[in-house]
């Protein structure tokens, strides 16, 4: 009897153990999420569960940035996760392999094209299923002819955001992590929406000229910006015979209260427009042409009107600027994802602005530098 006594205290003490230890999240449960057979203990991780946990004991909150230039690479690797540490499933979701991930738009043009380009790098770094949900096409559809991401097939009924786990950055602005692992399979099985504004430019590089085909612009866009360059030859001197297009975007309105509460810094002014006008005058004698687009070109013209090689985008609308620099040879732009995006796609020679932050900013020197933008060219903003 007292036997039996002890080994009830025994188990009773033990599960009590277990119990505090579960719940103090020393031991996790563990997860079955119909996991594809590993064919070899990979990358020192020999059970899936381990893998599992990789977002916690490898990839912490420090900023992706930081950690890499602690081992002084010259550039950001393209994606943090090794295809050894890649979870698959066999579980699907309307016929589509899981994970499956989304992006709820977030921001104006220049943004969702960052966003887009982000969403297609995960597809083509990691194999993972990606979708477009209704809303992020009908900010595309009318402008681009080319996109590839399918949609999020209609057999799933009206999109419910709730029915989605969100994923975004983590730590930093310019660390999205958790879109990774989300890839990778290590967060499980799950529909993923990114959200805030993912714009990992150091995955989507490799892949520019792809993207420069899936920003195919419309017809109408293409024909109204030929059409405005035409126009523009006709009114140079006859001495020009081979103008040399520079865009030139000038991002103001809202930015200037964005970039200084988030970034301590200022947008840049006369001092930048006119040195980077100079350098393309002095690279191009007689042939350099301007056409400047802006989201204040009232402020635009008030700096830049005097000058007979510059000329001013009628600025209709956000994808007619777009499709009108993109057309261009060479760029010059000040700050944000819009300019990004038109010297991006123009190639050739682009001008920016080297503006100084307090924190780390995506459109920047130390970021154009990291994911290997030899193209870019940083001119002082003062």
């Amino acid at each position: 009897m007292t036997c039996q006594r002890s080994l009830f205290v025994g188990l009773s003490f033990f599960f009590v153990l277990v119990i505090y230890i579960y719940v103090a999240g020393i031991v996790k449960p563990q997860q079955h999420y119909n996991l594809l057979p590993l064919s070899k203990p990979t990358n020192n991780y020999h059970h899936n569960e381990d893998l599992l946990n990789l977002s916690t004991t490898t990839f912490s909150s420090t900023p992706t940035l930081e950690r890499i230039d602690n081992v002084k690479a010259k550039y950001l690797p393209s994606t943090i996760i090794p295809p050894t540490s890649w979870v698959k499933y066999v579980k699907q979701w309307q016929g589509l392999r899981l994970p499956v991930i989304t992006c709820r738009p977030r921001g104006r043009l220049g943004n969702i094209m960052g966003e887009y380009a982000t969403m297609y790098s995960l597809k083509r770094h990691y194999n993972v299923t990606v979708v477009m949900n209704n809303d992020f096409k009908k900010k595309l559809k009318n402008i681009f002819l080319n996109t590839s991401l399918p949609d999020i097939p209609a057999s799933a009924g009206p999109f419910k955001l709730k029915d989605w786990t969100p994923v975004q950055y983590i730590g930093s602005w310019n660390n999205y992590a958790p879109i990774e692992l989300a890839a990778a399979g290590l967060l499980g099985p799950k529909k993923f929406i990114m959200e805030e504004y993912p714009f990992e430019i150091q995955m989507f590089h490799q892949f520019k000229e792809e993207l420069k085909k899936e920003f195919t612009f419309a017809p109408n866009y293409t024909t109204k910006a030929n059409r405005f360059l035409s126009s523009v030859m006709k009114n140079r001197s006859s001495e020009l015979l081979d103008p040399v297009f520079i865009g030139f975007h000038i991002r103001r309105t809202d930015y200037k209260k964005f970039i200084k509460d988030r970034y301590g810094s200022r947008l840049p002014e006369t001092p930048y427009f006119t040195r980077a006008l100079t350098h393309y005058r002095t690279k191009f004698p007689k042939a350099a042409v301007f056409i400047v687009a802006s989201d204040d070109l009232q402020y635009a013209r008030s700096k830049l009107h005097q000058y007979h090689d510059v000329f001013f985008s009628p600025g209709f609308s956000a994808g007619e600027d777009m499709a009108l620099l993109a057309s261009c040879n060479h760029s010059i732009i000040t700050v944000g994802s819009f300019g990004f995006w038109t010297a991006y796609l123009a190639g050739g020679e682009v001008v920016y602005a080297d503006v100084t932050t307090k924190t780390e900013y995506r459109f920047s020197r130390k970021m154009f530098e990291k994911v290997g933008l030899d193209n870019f060219i940083p001119l002082p903003v003062d």
